[in-house]
């Protein structure tokens, strides 16, 4: 099953949940208190699923995180001492370690992957055959332009805001179709209808915000 279709289960599940604590059938609030960790799990196995580089990262950062809570639950370890050093240490590694650099990075494959954790990018395409691909952005900010891409017919880019922003420009010929689930987040289609629908190129954007916010604009 597609990343989709798994998000959508999880909803679907924690609505049921909210039903049967209405009920008082269950106490949800005890339940989250204990298991919240495996949403991150969920999360994780979300991302892996699409089966891309950026997102495989990006679910195991989540499946890691998530499993770390459980155990630190399930076992009764004081782990939690250990976890905010360990955190100030990868930032510390990721700063370092990172290597920024000024303007926007070309692009001219037919797919785009890119991983964003603690940092910026801008990628420019060029690509004469855009499939798609997948944006990921996790405390941390990425600007995609298209304008100078060929953008395929059913092209489509999926892209996962965590405690970050994406902007994502297009060209003028082109028709967006947004899609996907905002979790105290959202996005904004600010694109012009320049030219009609049916002589435009769609190109469909599947989007994930968690705290976080996306721009579409050409």
């Amino acid at each position: 099953m597609s990343g989709r279709v798994w998000l959508g289960l999880f909803f679907l599940l924690f609505g049921f949940g909210f039903l049967l604590h209405q009920g008082n059938i269950i106490d949800l609030s005890q339940i989250l208190s204990v298991w919240w960790p495996v949403i991150l799990i969920i999360i994780g196995i979300i991302q892996l699923f699409n089966r891309t580089y950026s997102s495989t990262v990006s679910g195991f950062v989540f499946l890691l995180v998530g499993v770390f809570f459980s155990v630190n639950q399930w076992f009764d370890l004081n782990l939690i001492a250990y976890f905010w050093p360990l955190i100030f240490i990868f930032i510390g590694i990721v700063i370092i370690f990172t290597r920024f650099k000024r303007g926007k990075t070309p692009h001219t494959g037919e797919n785009l992957n890119t991983f964003v954790l603690f940092s910026g990018t801008e990628i420019k395409s060029q690509s004469k055959n855009f499939q798609g691909g997948s944006v990921v952005s996790i405390l941390g900010g990425a600007e995609i332009d298209l304008r100078d891409a060929v953008i395929a017919e059913g092209a489509s880019l999926d892209f996962t805001s965590v405690l970050g922003g994406v902007s994502i420009i297009v060209p003028e010929n082109v028709h967006v179709e947004l899609s996907g689930i905002p979790i105290l987040g959202g996005w904004e289609d600010k694109t012009r209808n320049l030219v009609k629908k049916e002589d435009a190129v769609v190109l469909k954007l599947n989007c994930i915000t968690v705290l976080g916010g996306a721009e579409i604009r050409n």
